[in-house]
């Protein structure tokens, strides 16, 4: 028998509406120590960070299609053009 066969499968969990979920999470938070809500901020981070890049790139994506990005090199220029550097 092998190291991982006596490793379970994680089941996925039961959904749980928002409203009992809430306090469940607060009630957690409440009982972590310093390390957990440090690990926990960041894992929030990240899932804020990943949000934010999807959409992102989503937007980046509407604008290509738009053909905005294309204007790029021409606004780059126009903006230095306008401020010369000394």
């Amino acid at each position: 028998m092998g190291y991982l066969s006596s490793v379970k499968p994680v089941l996925q969990p039961t959904p749980i509406e928002p409203e009992k979920l809430k306090p469940a999470l607060h009630d957690k938070i409440e009982r972590m120590d310093g390390l957990h809500l440090s690990v926990l901020n960041r894992v929030l981070l990240q899932l804020e960070a990943e949000e934010l890049a999807g959409r992102l790139g989503e937007g980046f994506d509407k604008d290509n299609e738009q053909g905005l990005l294309r204007r790029i090199p021409e606004l780059v220029k126009q903006f230095r053009d306008e401020h010369r550097y000394a």
